[in-house]
């Protein structure tokens, strides 16, 4: 890696590795990366809308982080309901996972954030999907990591 790489990405299907070099990166963290209010501490995330994961660089010497969402659904009492499932694995770092269900600038479900070193894993309570509905009936499954 280069002085100038200052980070290092792949995504796949939901799936992504970010390694950080020790030079701090300078840019903004992507929009489906904010978490809304509160937002300090967040480095990236994963949006049902575009299945993919974002990362911002850390500025800390060589780290690899591990980031996967998921929007699951299942019927309970004949209902659909919808919920979102995060997991990020940063060995021996302290660090948070957090779901939520997003609809514009509303937070229909969240889990708050969920803290831990090396392994995490956030989820939403079920909600009620109905995908007839303006907004998708429940909203967009997102997740995000952070320190």
């Amino acid at each position: 890696m280069s002085k100038n790489d200052h980070r290092s990405r792949r995504v796949a299907a939901g799936f992504a590795a970010v390694a950080v070099g020790g030079a701090v990166f300078l840019g903004a963290i992507p929009a489906q990366a904010q978490d809304g209010v509160g937002s300090e501490g967040v480095i990236g995330g994963w949006s049902e809308s575009t299945g993919t994961v974002d990362g911002a660089g850390t500025g800390m010497s060589v780290l690899a982080v591990n980031h996967r969402g998921a929007a699951e659904k299942k019927t309970i009492s004949g209902t659909t309901h919808k919920r979102s499932h995060g997991w990020t694995t940063w060995a021996g770092v302290q660090h948070y996972t957090r779901a939520r269900l997003e609809h514009g600038s509303s937070i229909i479900a969240d889990s708050g954030r969920k803290w831990g070193k090396s392994g995490t894993e956030a989820v939403t309570v079920w909600k009620p999907y109905r995908p007839n509905r303006p907004g998708n009936g429940v909203g967009t499954a997102k997740t995000y990591y952070g320190r």
